[in-house]
């Protein structure tokens, strides 16, 4: 069991649904018809290990990824217009 699927009946007693790891598809229709049917508090909780990096931050340091490659991600330019070009 890698994803459940939580929700509160309409007498606020906790319900869910269990799935395998490759059920996303089906762990999110399930959530979806769960609200859709007026359930409450409908939510999603996932131990995926496989679809993403080990838990925590990964660190950056010099501009380098813990792998060694270049970190080019910058929010400088965010919040104001792109920097103009000479023409």
């Amino acid at each position: 069991m890698s994803i459940v699927v939580f929700w509160l009946e309409a007498d606020t007693s906790p319900a869910s649904q269990a799935f395998e790891g490759s059920q996303l598809v089906e762990a999110l229709a399930c959530a979806e018809l769960r609200r859709r049917e007026g359930r409450h508090h409908v939510i999603i909780s996932t131990e995926l290990a496989e679809s993403v990096g080990r838990p925590g931050v990964a660190t950056v340091a010099d501009r380098k990824l813990p792998d060694g490659s270049d970190y080019e991600w910058s929010k400088a330019h965010r919040g104001k217009s792109p920097p103009r070009t000479r023409r």
